[in-house]
């Protein structure tokens, strides 16, 4: 590696995507130490993307729940 590689939490998304796909290619090309790398880059991105799902979720609300109990009483 000629060049040292930023720290994915250090990288917007826009560049962590493209640093992954680039390290993934160069992984699937033979090079040994891009495979470590890539996986980095990649953890960091679907860390970032379940942490942007957990913001928008909210309870889920029904106008089916009632105050009745689960089971059903023959």
């Amino acid at each position: 590696m000629s060049q040292p590689t930023p720290n994915p939490s250090d990288v917007n998304d826009t560049d962590l995507a493209q640093l992954a796909h680039h390290w993934r290619a160069r992984a699937l090309r033979g090079e040994r130490e891009a495979f470590g790398v890539a996986q980095a880059f990649e953890v960091e991105q679907r860390r970032r993307l379940r942490d942007s799902f957990y913001l928008d979720l909210e309870p889920a609300k029904s106008t089916f729940q009632t105050q009745r109990p689960w089971w059903r009483f023959w």
